[in-house]
C-alpha cells in the first residue's frame, strides 16, 4: 500500500507589488532631482556647453554625481594631439603579450603601450581622465565633496570650458558623454536646453 506524504502546508506569500511604468518613471525623477532641483539644473544647462551633469547610478557601488565631457578619438595621433592640448602627459608602459595587455585595465586599448591617464590635474582642477576605444572621457567632481557637484564645481568648470574653447577641440566633442538618462543633456532632457 502506498501512502502519500505531504509536507507542511506552505504559507501564502503576499503578492509583491511590481511598479508600473509610470511609477518607475516617477521614482526615477524623484531620485534624479533629489540632490539638485530642476531650476538649478536648468541654470547649469545655460552655463555649461561641453560638460554635462551626470547623476550617480544607484545600482553601481561607488558611483558618484559628476560633470563629464567626452572627446572623439579616432587614431593614436589624434589621442596624442588631444592629450597634448589638454596638458595630459601620456605615460609609456613596458611591452607585454597581447593577452596580458588586454587583461591589464590600466593600459589604453588598443594602444597597449600607453597607460590610462586616470587621476590628474586638468587646468588646476582634480579630474579623472579615461580613454575608451573611440573617446577620451573627462570627469570632474567637487574637490572637497568628491561624490557631489557643487556651485563651486560649476564655476570652476566654466573656466575650464573657456580654455577648451580656445584649444580647437569643439569638433571632437561627444554629446552626450554618457549615453543614458543619468546624463543631463539635450538628448534626454531637451526641455531644459531650449
Amino acid at each position: 500500500m502506498w501512502r502519500l506524504f505531504f509536507g507542511p502546508k506552505e504559507k501564502k506569500r503576499p503578492k509583491r507589488h511590481v511598479p508600473t511604468k509610470e511609477e518607475q518613471e516617477e521614482m526615477w525623477y524623484r531620485y534624479f532631482y533629489e540632490t539638485h532641483p530642476r531650476l538649478e539644473l536648468k541654470e547649469w544647462a545655460r552655463r555649461l556647453h561641453i560638460f554635462r551633469f551626470c547623476r550617480a547610478n544607484p545600482e553601481q557601488t561607488g558611483d558618484r554625481d559628476r560633470l563629464m565631457a567626452a572627446f572623439r578619438i579616432a587614431t593614436r595621433e589624434e589621442l596624442e594631439s588631444t592629450c597634448e592640448k589638454l596638458g595630459i602627459k601620456l605615460e609609456k608602459m613596458p611591452e607585454t603579450d597581447a593577452a596580458s595587455a588586454a587583461a591589464d585595465r590600466f593600459r589604453i586599448q588598443p594602444y597597449n603601450d600607453l597607460r590610462q591617464p586616470a587621476h590628474l590635474k586638468l587646468f588646476g582642477l582634480p579630474a579623472h581622465v579615461w580613454v575608451r576605444s573611440t573617446k577620451l572621457i573627462v570627469t570632474i567632481s567637487d574637490a572637497d565633496k568628491p561624490f557631489d557637484v557643487t556651485p563651486r564645481t560649476i564655476k570652476a568648470v566654466e573656466g575650464v570650458e573657456a580654455k577648451l574653447g580656445d584649444l580647437g577641440l569643439s569638433s571632437q566633442i561627444v554629446d552626450p558623454p554618457l549615453n543614458d538618462k543619468h546624463c543631463f543633456c539635450p538628448k534626454f532632457y531637451p526641455e531644459y536646453f531650449e
